[in-house]
């Protein structure tokens, strides 16, 4: 199969996954926004309000902190089952399975896009300063495509064989979520804690995107290093496995 015969099935499973994802929905392609404003909604009354979190913009920094989050949950855990979701496909004809995963990352992308449009229409609405620091913010986004790619990788690998890794993943994402600075701002944790929070790529990314895109502020050198090397390892590494893995593939689903 050519680049151009690739890239034409790629396409079309975007399109095809797309659809299948809010199909039988009413309000169908409304809940891609609507989720992540009902999470930070509960979310911002709860730390805010309750428990009286108070930061400068605080709201912009949870929201921003979802939207990312949310990308990298779904993305993953939906190309973690696509291959098996495509099992029929890849017994009947030959073509890179890595066109599976691709195409379901793709999607939860099309999605962010669609999130961070919303985050802009309430950036705008808020008044708040623009400043050239804010294109950092593409990089990051970068980042993060990488590190999720990586990781959709090393899950849509080994999820035909070990089935249980669907559950693991779940709580997995659980512990996640809160050890990364999206409820909080790393600037109120505690030193001590700070290294081991930043040992996790998306916490820097996230933090620093909140840097670039809000407080207008040049992101540490060293921590955008650190996010890079990291994403680029998980990538090489996860499509390593995933490559090793392929040929099994049309046995286990």
């Amino acid at each position: 199969m050519n680049f151009h015969q690739s890239a034409n099935l790629a396409a079309e499973l975007i399109r095809t996954d797309f659809k299948l994802r809010y199909h039988g929905s009413y309000l169908g392609y409304l809940w891609s926004f609507l989720k992540p404003l009902m999470m930070f909604g509960v979310l911002y009354v709860v730390f805010s309000k309750f428990l009286r979190i108070d930061y400068p913009d605080y709201p912009f920094h949870l929201f921003l902190g979802i939207i990312l989050w949310n990308f990298f949950a779904e993305a993953t855990t939906g190309a973690m089952s696509s291959i098996i979701e495509k099992g029929g496909l890849i017994k009947k004809i030959y073509f890179p399975r890595e066109i599976i995963v691709f195409s379901s990352v793709a999607v939860s992308f099309v999605v962010l896009i669609s999130n961070l449009a919303v985050f802009g229409i309430f950036y705008l609405f808020a008044d708040l300063a623009f400043d050239l620091n804010m294109l950092l913010f593409l990089l990051y986004l970068l980042q993060l495509c990488v590190v999720t790619l990586g990781v959709a990788f090393f899950l849509s690998a080994l999820y035909p064989k070990l089935r249980d890794l669907f559950h693991i993943w779940q709580v997995l994402l659980q512990v996640g979520f809160w050890a990364t600075p999206i409820t909080y701002i790393l600037q109120i944790v505690p030193q001590k804690y700070t290294t081991l929070i930043m040992a996790n790529p998306l916490a820097g990314i996230i933090n620093n995107s909140r840097l670039a895109l809000i407080n207008h502020q040049f992101p540490d050198v060293g921590s955008f290093l650190y996010t890079l090397a990291a994403g680029v390892i998980l990538l090489a590494s996860g499509y390593f496995l995933f490559f090793r893995r392929a040929p099994f593939f049309a046995e286990e689903v």
